[in-house]
């Protein structure tokens, strides 16, 4: 194999380093258990290579191996002790083996106690397995380690994602809508799209409000869409201070806690999964029809006196669109930009362990096809998770990614496509587009598909990552554990596009560039963990972490505009008459402390300490450190003797904690004085100018966000009913803000730290098993969360004098409201016919409260704050699970209330190049002398009057989610020898109950794009 050119040198070493240790690593596990397997179903012969001595005083034994109830153990390791003679038990717990006289007998299986047995002469045994409590207590990721959920101080929700097996995800972060309280997840529906996560609210202005994500213990600096979600073993969301207080220097907006899975059975296992979905507009904006679209063209004309004749729709229609209708040519705008979406999953990985070995490796492709026309996306990624155990004291391993995104094409223009006339005309008869749809009217009749049909895109997104570590367990001090961490992140990108030259327009239209952007990241962390035990009452665990991490980006950019000939696009830029070429490059450092504390008193009284220290490289000269602390308390008072009766209880815990973390996340170099270089023209010359463009601020510091919380976690009636009651309190100060400034000082904004921001509220997660028998379950699982975020300070000024601090109206932000408030005039209703009407108005105009009674709307006076548009009141999941034998039915109903968005398609009506001629937005319905509604307005009436928005309620409450799975039994898999073997059926946003008047109220922004009603069927295989 030839090596690759210079600039891909370190890659090429990642990959070399990582083929040997996988090649060592497979090597060492297959030599370490060289056996062959013969036999067929609950039989097997295991002979060792080079070995093949004859037996002496052999006999066969058969028995059972059950549970305490009776019921059958299928799978069981039955081996004869010393040896690797053995068999596995069958679909009714049987099994025979050929064994010595004087044996003894190992028993073991997944999640029950191990037992050792005698055969001392005889020939068949009864073994009951007793079920290892310790296993089956859940264990929860907590950051630099991981704990058993009954021990855990801080607030951790586990996501379920046993739960998300029969549901076709290929995007993981769609496993947190509606199924953790505190956590809101918004997708815009593209094909690609990362959609957008917010934990227990905004906090910051100006600053990033993203969580932080750790990927099998690393930073982690891609997109989340990257991760394959079946690589995935578990994932956890820290919420308060202290849970989140060891990443302190990013986790001020929460932190997601990723780990991929690892081998679990020394047996290797082989699984395959697939799906195949069908998807089509879940809800379809409400245009104009032809014949509304007829009827809003005469009533403007009516409106302006302008004469027509209703029977000739040449007196009010384009010549255009007359010859369209005589020849009874309509359209549906937005049937001509969609395609039929399609979805295709594909993924196989294998996993399993020896002593000394540790494996999973997976491969998986996703090929999506979005709902507008030549909207696509194909993901591929890889997965090595590799760990050896090369001493009794020493572990190395390596967690290694790669992820390819290509998402080339050019989609068509949802935006244009809604405002387009249905007698319009979108292809020549030779197949081309049009460059207008009605070209008398050339506005708002640019056609949707002409950049789609001349232009050319190839979009790749990639994605290495690569965790190596090393783990020591210091051999004379017990309990001392060492680890070191050191991963890189290398993601690049690839943004190439060309536009053809239009034959049909006078002017050369042809253009190319391309985009090269990369990013090296790379983490060291020095991890000491030490656990150890005073007596039977005194249980300690305390880790320290001294870490450094950097960041690097380069974007190069080449453009051309009026090629000469377009035949090469982006390949021969050259011939280009206009070019230009940029680049930029930046940096980012950090450097890290952390100590934490876990104290266990009596298995009842819960204590943990942490302190971090973060330097990062964003901040001033004077204040690039910052020290993060937090403490936290749990009591488990189901474990005190004055409970002893409360036969119903099984665990009562009170957690509370405070603690601080902090937020950095702005662009570097902000508080530095910037300069941007500019060209300029002087005659027939130019020349290159350079200009101060950033003022420095020398006193730019973190951000940070104090949290107090407190919880009650609960299980009844032998765990039939559990969950978790909380409440929380955060101060978000020193807010991150580019604030304005007066531009007499040569500047128009500066970075700085102000305000304070308070986000407090409740989170309820209520989990019950509510049929539990033989043949059938049904639980059910509940998430609940309200969260009052509101502005306390900004910039202490008092312009006006009346003893309140100023709000910044600019910006929408306001003392005592939400962050992204809508602030506004109050609707109130249409003018009628008889009302006193305003000087200018007519009715049929939008009437608005006049809230201070001086009998004029005005701006000053008569805005005020109409509702919240970042984040709903109220969130609600609730995730119905229902078995019956091998059937199992899923159903997810998601709920947002209690807020509000903008919807400004209900008020285009005409263009400014023929005011007479409508555009065809979202028929809402207008105001007519006949038709005298109180709702909408007249086509006469211009929303500029007094620059207002229309606004439309996003409550919403959705079946999500509905699938249904069929496990095959225990009987056919033994057959034909497979581990697992399962079908299902899913359907993805099956019904919206809102108000809303677009095609998504979950998420405004998808009204560029529409949200897909997916139904898929698939499987999954184990071998």
């Amino acid at each position: 194999m030839n090596k690759p050119a210079k600039s891909y040198d370190f890659l090429w070493l990642i990959i070399k380093s990582s083929s040997i240790f996988l090649l060592l690593a497979v090597y060492n596990s297959l030599t370490i258990g060289a056996y062959a397997y013969s036999g067929t179903q609950a039989e097997m012969h295991i002979e060792v290579p080079g070995n093949s001595a004859a037996t002496q005083q052999k006999k066969q034994i058969t028995g059972t191996v059950t549970d305490e109830r009776g019921e059958a153990i299928i799978g069981a390791n039955v081996v004869e002790k010393g040896t690797i003679n053995g068999s596995v038990t069958d679909v009714d717990g049987h099994f025979k083996l050929i064994v010595e006289d004087n044996a003894m007998l190992q028993i073991s299986f997944i999640g029950f106690l191990p037992q050792e047995i005698k055969v001392a002469g005889k020939n068949s045994f009864k073994i009951v397995l007793k079920e290892d409590a310790g296993l089956l207590e859940e264990v929860v990721v907590v950051g630099y380690g991981s704990q058993s959920r009954r021990n855990v101080t801080g607030s951790v929700s586990k996501v379920n994602m046993s739960d998300m097996e029969s549901r076709p995800n290929t995007n993981v972060t769609q496993a947190l809508r509606g199924q953790v309280a505190g956590v809101q997840f918004t997708d815009n529906g593209r094909p690609g799209q990362n959609g957008s996560i917010l934990v227990r609210g905004p906090r910051s202005l100006s600053g990033g409000n993203d969580p932080l994500i750790i990927l099998d213990g690393i930073y982690f600096n891609g997109s989340m869409i990257d991760i394959n979600p079946n690589d995935i073993e578990s994932m956890e969301v820290l919420k308060d201070a202290s849970s989140a207080a060891i990443y302190g220097s990013r986790a001020a907006n929460g932190v997601i806690l990723i780990t991929s899975k690892k081998g679990k059975t020394e047996k290797p296992n082989i699984n395959v999964s697939a799906f195949y979905g069908l998807s089509d507009w879940a809800s379809k904006l409400k245009l104009l029809t032809p014949e509304r679209y007829l009827e809003k063209s005469m009533e403007i004309r009516r409106l302006r006196g302008i004469p027509y004749d209703p029977n000739d729709v040449s007196t009010y229609l384009t010549l255009t669109e007359a010859e369209n209708y005589r020849n009874g040519h309509t359209i549906d705008p937005l049937d001509l930009i969609s395609q039929q979406g399609q979805l295709l999953s594909v993924d196989a990985s294998m996993s399993g362990k020896s002593k000394n070995t540790n494996y999973y490796i997976s491969a998986s492709m996703a090929q999506e096809k979005g709902l507008i026309l030549d909207d696509n996306l194909t993901r591929m990624s890889f997965r090595v998770n590799l760990e050896s155990k090369i001493t009794d004291w020493l572990s190395i391993g390596t967690s290694t990614m790669f992820s390819q995104n290509d998402q080339s094409g050019v989609p068509a223009s949802v935006n244009l496509a809604k405002r387009q006339s249905p007698y319009g005309t979108w292809y020549r008869e030779d197949g081309s587009p049009t460059q207008y749809t009605v070209p008398e009217d050339q506005g708002v009749s640019e056609n949707p598909v002409r950049s789609n049909s001349l232009s050319q895109k190839d979009y790749y997104r990639n994605n290495l990552f690569a965790n190596f570590y090393s783990i020591v367990n210091i051999p004379w001090v017990k309990g001392l554990t060492y680890r070191i961490n050191y991963s890189m992140n290398y993601r690049w990108i690839r943004d190439y596009n060309s536009t053809k030259n239009d034959v049909y327009v006078d002017a050369n239209t042809s253009s190319a560039s391309k985009r090269n952007w990369m990013s090296r990241d790379w983490v060291v962390e020095n991890i000491l963990d030490y656990k150890f035990q005073l007596g039977e009452k005194h249980a300690f665990d305390v880790t320290l972490m001294y870490g450094a991490n950097r960041s690097n980006e380069e974007s190069t950019t080449a453009s051309a505009d009026q090629l000469e000939f377009d035949t090469f696009g982006w390949n021969n830029l050259g011939v280009g008459g206009l070019q230009e070429t940029t680049s930029s490059a930046k940096k980012v450092s950090g450097i890290s402390s952390m100590a934490r504390l876990n104290y266990r008193l009596m298995n009842k009284y819960l204590f943990t300490l942490t302190a971090r220290r973060d330097g990062s490289s964003v901040f001033a000269a004077n204040h690039k450190y910052a020290t993060f602390p937090s403490a936290a308390f749990a009591w488990i008072v189901s474990e005190e003797d004055f409970l002893d009766n409360a036969a119903f209880l099984d665990l009562l815990k009170l957690r509370v904690s405070y603690g601080a973390v902090g937020n950095q996340a702005i662009s570097p170099y902000q508080s530095l004085s910037l300069a941007t270089t500019s060209r300029y023209v002087f005659g027939e010359e130019s020349a290159l100018g350079i200009y101060p463009s950033r003022i420095a601020n020398t006193d730019l510091k973190w951000e940070t966000t104090y949290t107090a919380n407190i919880a009650l976690d609960f299980e009844l009636f032998n765990k039939r009913i559990g969950g978790t009651v909380e409440l929380y309190n955060m101060d978000t100060r020193d807010l991150l803000v580019e604030r304005s400034i007066p531009v007499m000082t040569g500047y128009s904004s500066i970075w700085t730290n102000l305000g304070e921001v308070n986000n407090k509220g409740i989170e309820l997660t209520l989990n019950t098993v509510n049929i539990h028998n033989k043949d059938f379950e049904w639980s059910t699982s509940f998430v609940f969360s309200h969260n009052k975020n509101k502005i306390v300070s900004l910039y202490g000024e008092d312009a006006n004098g009346d003893g309140k601090e100023d709000d910044d109206i600019g910006n929408r932000w306001f003392i005592g409201k939400p962050i992204n408030v809508y602030y506004d005039y109050v609707f109130d209703g249409i003018y009628q016919e008889g009302d006193e009407l305003p000087a200018g108005y007519a009715s049929g105009y939008a009437r608005f409260k006049d809230l201070n009674d001086d009998g004029k709307v005005e701006a000053e006076h008569d805005r005020t704050i109409i509702g919240q548009g970042s984040q709903p009141k109220y969130r609600w999941g609730i995730t119905n699970n229902f078995s019956y034998k091998n059937f199992d039915l899923s159903i997810f109903i998601n709920a947002m209330q209690g807020w509000i968005g903008t919807f400004n398609d209900l008020d285009f009506y005409n263009n400014s190049l023929d005011p007479v001629r409508p555009v065809n937005m979202y028929d809402g319905g207008w105001w007519t002398p006949e038709n005298k509604s109180n709702s909408r307005p007249s086509l006469e009436y211009r929303r500029s009057v007094l620059g207002h928005n229309w606004y439309s309620d996003r409550s919403f409450i959705r079946v999500q989610e509905v699938s249904l799975s069929y496990r095959f039994p225990q009987k056919f898999l033994t057959k034909y020898r497979l581990s697992n073997l399962s079908v299902f059926l899913s359907g993805k946003n099956l019904l919206t109950f809102t108000d809303w008047l677009g095609t998504n109220p979950e998420s405004i922004s998808s009204e560029r794009y529409p949200i897909a009603r997916t139904y898929t069927l698939g499987f999954k295989l184990g071998f």
